[in-house]
């Protein structure tokens, strides 16, 4: 089973090399085509639970007693809920929903990876409440958003886990990762990943900032159950000029 991202030749010229926004573009649409039914129930348990926070008092108790266990469990629940969220239901999905199962290794990577991106993730919401505030006004929702989407992820975010790919797509070979990356590697591999990105997650985390700070990272684990699936379309979609 090929688990690259899509990588296109580097040994070819520039001018054939295909267009990220069509890569991106493309690859979200299989993506789409192949787990329509999962991104659905998925948006629509989000969007009610956001909606039962607000208007539902006990949806909004219960919502909070998971908030209160994220602040007691601190790091550890980071890391369970997105490794479930991220790795384990996702690769469960793709096993159900394409020909080629995945493979015990790939779904222990897979968690593994995500349960070190929710602790990533959750300092990261730290460090913004403490940059500009836990308050859900506009202006912080906003700004808040800008780093998230236009700073950390194009900077480090999407990159770490793009290169995770490759590395293990290279058998975990530091040699072979090196090898395979190419001097275009930003472009290549990054971009298309990038840009499916901002049209899955800019309108999510407006949403998740919205909420109080404890329960941003489950709101986040919901979102990050789909995007999952996109990302292992792009693992194993090779694009060739």
């Amino acid at each position: 089973m090929n688990t690259s991202v899509p990588e296109i030749s580097t040994t070819t010229t520039t001018a054939f090399a295909p267009n990220p926004w069509y890569v991106a573009l493309t690859t979200g649409g299989l993506a789409a085509k192949q787990y329509w039914l999962p991104a659905i129930c998925m948006w629509l348990f989000g969007v009610t639970i956001l909606a039962g926070y607000f208007l539902v008092p006990e949806v909004q108790d219960w919502l909070d007693k998971i908030g209160r266990w994220k602040e007691d469990t601190g790091w550890k629940f980071s890391l369970v809920s997105t490794a479930c969220f991220g790795g384990l239901l996702p690769s469960l999905i793709a096993s159900c929903s394409r020909a080629n199962a995945m493979t015990l290794g790939l779904v222990i990577s897979n968690s593994l990876l995500w349960g070190y991106k929710g602790v990533e993730i959750d300092l990261f919401y730290r460090l913004q409440a403490w940059l500009f505030g836990a308050n859900a006004d506009w202006g912080t929702i906003a700004i808040k958003t800008v780093c998230d989407q236009f700073v950390m992820v194009p900077l480090f975010g999407i990159v770490n886990v793009v290169l995770f790919y490759a590395w293990r797509d290279a058998a975990y070979s530091v040699r072979g990762f090196f090898r395979a990356l190419g001097p275009n590697w930003y472009r290549v591999r990054v971009l298309p990943v990038l840009i499916a990105n901002w049209f899955v997650w800019i309108p999510a985390v407006a949403l998740i900032y919205s909420l109080p700070s404890p329960l941003q990272l489950p709101m986040q684990n919901l979102v990050l159950c789909f995007w999952a699936l996109v990302l292992m379309v792009f693992a194993t979609n090779t694009s060739r000029p």
